[in-house]
């Protein structure tokens, strides 16, 4: 018999390997290609994630009263018929219309998964399997996009047709027996108060909105720039990959260590790291740069997930409600970035983007300073 985590953490390197990665990078790929303008290949990002935030608070609060099985089968199968429908389509409303409807797929899947694997956990032994699920799901992104920018160099159709077809088949996997977790699996509890348990929720969700608006520009707008630089798919697909190898550091890192539980320190140090990442890739056309731009805010954008996931589902009493509500932040960051750094690129130029996102880490930085100093003075 499975323990229920390992059937998740799979499920979960299943969907973003083949779902994600392809609207991550298949999607606006085929946009660029064929003469889309930074506006809109910021919507196509954009749209997905808008949707993905509207509804994974009340998918999450669903889940919790009505059961999580119907909720992850379907989010899979709507999700794989989806894909099979993009690779039949090269306009722009029918993609932000499929977009939009992966969102709504992806919320009915992503908070009901970590509630459902998660079960029975709690403090350190939760950190520990939201680590693991957080690797899994990188693995699958970044070899996702390695994959599917290979499969785009055959034949475009290929990235949507293969994937697709691979996630239609995954809730096979909800058919394997398995059980949750019991006591001795919490060997490690990590005892809080209640207001240090809101005050870092609202930190975590600061720290994961700013970084996914940052990132989620930088991610959203880089086609382009990869086209007009002569950046092949392959190569594309390969710092998208770099960036998901990084995050999984990130999570190693936090998932196996306790320094940074409930210190405001490792946040702060994300925006900084943020800003580099960025100008790594606004101020320069090299590729070990943008490589390296892309590790560090692949592996910020990993940590600062991980803590902001950890103190919300510490912090709500239900599991699926907490994932919701960070999941709603996530989508709200990854929708807003996008579309924002499309109209920055539209009205400034090919690198505006890059130099936005980076000005939004340091706001980020500013306003997270100045709740911190806050705090202390109560």
């Amino acid at each position: 018999m499975f323990r229920r985590e390992q059937i998740g953490y799979a499920l979960a390197l299943l969907m973003d390997m083949c779902v994600m990665a392809t609207l991550f990078f298949a999607v606006p790929r085929r946009a660029a290609d064929a003469g889309m303008d930074a506006v809109r290949l910021g919507w196509l990002s954009g749209m997905f994630f808008i949707v993905y935030a509207v509804v994974s608070p009340l998918a999450g609060k669903l889940s919790d009263r009505f059961g999580r099985m119907p909720f992850l089968v379907a989010g899979l199968v709507v999700a794989g018929a989806l894909m099979w429908a993009c690779a039949y389509e090269t306009r722009f409303a029918a993609l932000l219309a499929l977009c939009g409807a992966a969102g709504a797929a992806a919320a009915l899947f992503w908070p009901t998964l970590i509630a459902w694997f998660s079960e029975g956990r709690r403090g350190a032994a939760l950190v520990r399997v939201l680590g693991i699920y957080c690797i899994s799901w990188n693995i699958g992104l970044g070899v996702g996009s390695v994959g599917s920018g290979k499969l785009y160099e055959v034949e475009p159709w290929w990235s949507f047709a293969v994937f697709g077809t691979i996630t239609l088949a995954a809730p096979l996997l909800l058919l394997l027996r398995t059980r949750v977790a019991s006591g001795h699996d919490n060997a490690m509890p990590v005892p809080v108060g209640r207001a240090t348990a809101l005050r870092f929720m609202w930190a975590g969700w600061l720290a994961n909105l700013t970084v996914l608006l940052g990132f989620g520009a930088v991610q959203a707008m880089f086609p382009q720039l990869a086209t007009h630089l002569g950046v092949s798919p392959s190569l594309h697909g390969q710092l998208f990959g770099a960036s998901r190898g990084a995050a999984v550091v990130a999570f190693l890192i936090m998932g196996w260590t306790h320094a940074w539980h409930h210190r405001t320190w490792p946040l702060l140090a994300g925006y900084v790291a943020g800003v580099a990442g960025a100008l790594a890739i606004a101020l320069t056309s090299s590729v070990p740069l943008f490589f390296a731009g892309f590790i560090v805010l692949g592996f910020i954008n990993g940590a600062v997930y991980l803590a902001s996931i950890f103190y919300a589902m510490e912090a709500f009493e239900g599991k699926a409600a907490g994932a919701g509500w960070t999941e709603m932040v996530l989508g709200a960051g990854s929708f807003l970035g996008p579309v924002a750094a499309g109209f920055a690129g539209e009205a400034w130029g090919l690198r505006a983007p890059y130099f936005f996102a980076a000005a939004l880490f340091v706001a980020g930085l500013v306003v997270q300073l100045g709740l911190a100093f806050a705090s202390r003075r109560r």
